[in-house]
């Protein structure tokens, strides 16, 4: 192509969706398949590594070798999307196992609600006195004067509104009045008396996004919504997400977590209301809190990340100031305050002082552990007088990634498993339908399973035994989970779990042990002195613990002292929507809270070396889960 010369645009119809679109010569099938609004398991953020986004293409296409893609496969037709570009009119098949479907996102929380409702909005009626010659003091004074303040702050769209509310035919008017700041705000002037004071709590999370809608005035969930954080498109973790950030970027990361949030505020505001309840619009929602990690609050707000990913991994402020949600392009209230949970440290967000906050740990006088495994791994240690956290990488093998049959909990996916004594599996697929592949759930059920039956040793290696169970291959050993003729159409091998996916599953495992160990250590705690252990998180919520402990990745304790709180990042936010208390107590968790970084921690690395073992290389930690195997297994 000549310097400057302009490609041709060219035409991707998408099949089964029965969808066109129409994108300039060179685009890849990928960038294609985003344009018309269909989701691609992209793990690896369209770099060509992880090998998930397989399609089938018909037309005039440039395809690179990839190592992913078998002769027979592109004998077929099959290609990877990412590196895959369009030259001429296309058709683009994309099998179910490449597809993002519907996600098991966990929206349930512990439904405590504050006894005391103290929202930071509140409706203020007055009778507003008219102007005359002999008090013709201005409108805005007038107001003032009425609600016997000395300073108000207020928006010019509420200037501009005032003259003609205030002289409605009663004189009476509904002021919707923010305190979140030390000046109270103005934030919405409605005529006549007016009722109801809504407000979203919203949890902004890596793979997902969850939004509640509350009634303020009675402290009611009206409705929940989630969706993919439809970042996904440019990379499963945070890591590949800022990198795209750096390279021009962040505008098009910020406006897709905002399409994220909106599309999930117009869904509730969509569903019938029940009877009796008034329609909520969104002018009417005027308070919005927000809790999410480090980087997806960065993004919210298109703040730079680059100084987060190196070295000292420094986010641009720990406590972002209340925004107006019309700076922020939320759909609500444009003069709605949208509060924003302050960020510990680069990668312990503002959803794990939510966590904590819902949790109730930093109320206890005892010492409790507090662990939310996600997309990346967060561990809390602590008590009423003191916390301390730290991150790990944990998330990629348990989200989809970094395993050849793992996927996320979607229709589809595999989320419990047991082998039986054939060495077959029997197992619960998510949706009803045949399986594509197994979630973190399942592998952890898996691993767990293939250790107490002994087809892999204490160093997660498959064992050489005499079943048709274990293939041999150049790359190594692997177990075949289920046959192809069992699996969703379109599946052209068996499910199997390889020699290198168990030993991304045993550096997941080993990061979340250790960095609970080391918190311990460095505060002189010990394992059994723990008064509870918090799971956090929907990845959390749906681990069989006596598996995870199988494999030493939670401590070796009493069930009794594990809870669950579900996803802990909506509830705090919930709980700080509706009450000061709580509030308050978000900033003193951050306060308090220390952070330890464990990527230069010599004690981190030496407790992970030894948590490379099943379950652990020091057997007294995990006495339980030792009596799993016989010791011809265990060796």
């Amino acid at each position: 192509m000549m310097a400057g010369e302009m490609r041709r645009d060219v035409k991707v119809t998408f099949v089964p969706f029965g969808l066109s679109v129409v994108v300039p010569g060179g685009t890849t099938i990928l960038d294609a398949c985003s344009a018309a609004g269909i989701l691609i398991d992209a793990v690896c953020g369209g770099e060509g590594e992880c090998g998930r986004c397989k399609v089938r293409v018909k037309g005039d296409f440039s395809a690179q070798d990839s190592t992913h893609i078998t002769d027979a496969e592109a004998a077929s037709g099959i290609v990877l999307a990412c590196t895959t570009t369009v030259d001429g009119d296309v058709s683009v098949e994309v099998p179910e196992r490449s597809r993002l479907r519907k996600h098991q996102i966990l929206t349930k929380s512990i439904d405590d609600m504050p006894r005391h409702l103290s929202p930071w909005v509140k409706k203020r009626m007055l009778e507003l006195p008219k102007a005359s010659v002999t008090d013709n003091v201005a409108d805005l004074e007038r107001l003032s004067r009425a609600l016997g303040v000395k300073r108000l702050n207020y928006s010019i769209e509420m200037l501009r509104q005032l003259p003609e509310v205030a002289r409605g035919k009663d004189g009476r008017i509904t002021l919707t009045v923010s305190n979140l700041d030390h000046i109270p705000e103005v934030t919405r002037i409605e005529p006549g008396s007016r009722g109801g004071l809504y407000g979203i709590a919203v949890d902004v999370g890596t793979t997902t996004v969850v939004v509640e809608l509350m009634d303020l005035l009675r402290g009611r969930v009206l409705g929940v919504a989630s969706d993919y954080n439809r970042q996904i498109e440019h990379g499963e973790d945070v890591i590949a997400r800022m990198i795209y950030a750096e390279e021009g970027g962040l505008e098009d990361l910020t406006a897709l977590v905002k399409d994220t949030i909106n599309a999930n505020i117009r869904t509730l505001l969509a569903k019938p209301q029940a009877p009796g309840e008034e329609k909520v619009g969104e002018e009417d929602i005027v308070a919005a809190s927000v809790a999410g990690n480090t980087v997806m609050t960065h993004f919210l707000a298109s703040l730079p990340t680059h100084t987060i990913r190196r070295e000292p991994y420094v986010p641009v402020a720990h406590a972002l100031p209340p925004m107006r949600a019309g700076d922020l392009g939320i759909a609500m209230n444009p003069a709605g305050r949208v509060l924003m949970f302050p960020l510990r440290a680069g990668y312990v967000g503002g959803d794990i002082v939510a966590d904590v906050i819902s949790s109730g740990m930093h109320r206890s006088d005892k010492v409790s552990l507090l662990i939310d495994v996600g997309t990346n791994g967060e561990v809390v240690l602590g008590c009423r007088s003191w916390l301390v956290s730290c991150a790990c990488s944990a998330g990629p093998a348990f989200e989809g990634g970094e395993t050849s049959c793992g996927m996320r909990a979607m229709d589809g996916a595999i989320d419990k498993i047991r082998i039986n004594e054939d060495l077959s599996c029997s197992y619960h697929v998510i949706g009803g339908c045949p399986p594509s592949g197994i979630c973190g759930s399942g592998l952890i059920d898996l691993m767990a399973e293939l250790f107490t039956h002994g087809v892999i040793d204490r160093k997660a290696r498959i064992n050489d035994l005499k079943t048709d169970r274990i293939k041999e291959k150049e790359e190594g050993r692997m177990y075949v989970v289920e046959r192809k003729e069992k699996l969703s159409s379109g599946s052209s091998d068996d499910m199997v779990m390889t020699d290198a996916d168990l030993q991304n599953i045993l550096r997941t495992k080993a990061a979340i042990y250790s960095a609970c160990s080391v918190l311990l250590r460095k505060t002189s705690q010990s394992m059994s002195e723990l008064s509870s252990v918090i799971i956090a998180g929907g990845f959390g919520y749906n681990i069989d613990i006596d598996r995870a402990i199988i494999l030493g990745m939670f401590p070796d304790l009493s069930r009794k002292k594990y809870r669950f709180i579900g996803n802990g990042s909506l509830a705090g936010a919930r709980l700080a929507l509706l009450s000061e208390r709580r509030r308050k107590e978000a900033m003193e968790v951050f306060e308090k809270m220390t952070y330890l970084e464990l990527s230069v921690d010599n004690d981190f690395y030496s407790e992970f070396s030894s948590s490379l073992f099943l379950p652990h290389t020091d057997l007294s930690k995990f006495p339980s889960a030792s009596g799993e195997r016989g010791e011809e297994g265990a060796r």
